[in-house]
């Protein structure tokens, strides 16, 4: 047993519950996930920002969207998700059209070389993803793709004031 899993944050109290240790590692996911985007960005060739390449993927993976319906599906402010958007227009990965369901309201789509990006940096995510899970096995990333979209949701239905399990998308 690791130290880590045996104690709290070094305060030297015993950590036995579960969720405790969970939200341990929860922290400890984060700042290690926001290092490795970062080194995967500066040595790869990994080319767009964090958020930006998460509302790029929204795009092209889920399709065109409102402005409103982005800041909604990704947690974030409508005047954060404008800025992002207004940098992706400038950098020529999406453009605004018209939102056929009511043509005085736009939405962002990716436009060829958004996709393109797009595309590579999802290579360029999916293959340091590959080297880092290399020693497990499929069903172990399996358990774990499964389980951590059901946090994902379980997160989701509660910044959105349902109760867990009631939600199904994120």
């Amino acid at each position: 047993m690791l130290a880590e899993d045996k104690f709290s944050g070094g305060s030297g109290v015993p950590d036995n519950d579960d969720h405790l240790r969970i939200g341990r590692q929860f922290g400890l996911f984060l700042r290690r996930a926001d290092r490795f985007y970062a080194d995967l960005r500066g040595t790869s060739g990994f080319q767009l920002e964090r958020a930006a390449y998460a509302l790029l993927g929204r795009v092209c993976t889920d399709g065109p969207a409102r402005l409103s319906v982005l800041a909604e599906d990704m947690s974030l402010d409508l005047s954060t998700v404008s800025r992002q958007v207004a940098a992706l227009e400038a950098a020529g990965l999406v453009a605004r059209t018209t939102d056929t369901a009511d043509r005085r309201a736009s939405v962002i789509a990716p436009t060829g070389t958004g996709l393109e990006v797009f595309a590579r940096n999802r290579e360029i995510w999916g293959a340091a993803l590959r080297e880092l899970l290399a020693d497990w096995t499929p069903d172990e990333r399996s358990e774990f793709a499964r389980l951590f979209t059901r946090l994902n949701e379980s997160i989701a239905a509660r910044t959105r004031g349902a109760a867990p399990g009631q939600e199904t998308t994120s």
